[in-house]
């Protein structure tokens, strides 16, 4: 084998094991980025779905305490046709 064939061959050698190394390098970032904005998504809709639980509970204290619809609806800014399918 004459110098440029070896060259040729180690040049193209380099090459795939460049590109199989970023290659790896790049699936390795886009599923770290993909978990945490998995996460990140997930967090968020947690506490949104815990938010709106709270209220709910809120709502419904208010409602067994005798607090009239109308300033149930102001406060929690549901609207009293929400608040009355709650009963």
């Amino acid at each position: 084998m004459d110098e440029a064939t070896r060259r040729y061959e180690a040049r193209a050698e380099g090459k795939a094991e460049g590109r199989a190394e970023g290659e790896a390098r790049g699936r390795a970032e886009g599923e770290a980025r993909g978990r945490a904005e998995g996460e990140a998504k997930g967090r968020a809709e947690g506490r949104a779905e815990g938010e709106a639980k709270g209220k709910l509970e809120m709502v419904r204290r208010m409602l067994l305490g005798g607090v009239d619809i109308e300033i149930v609806s102001q406060i929690s800014g549901m609207s009293a046709d929400e608040i009355k399918n709650l009963k």
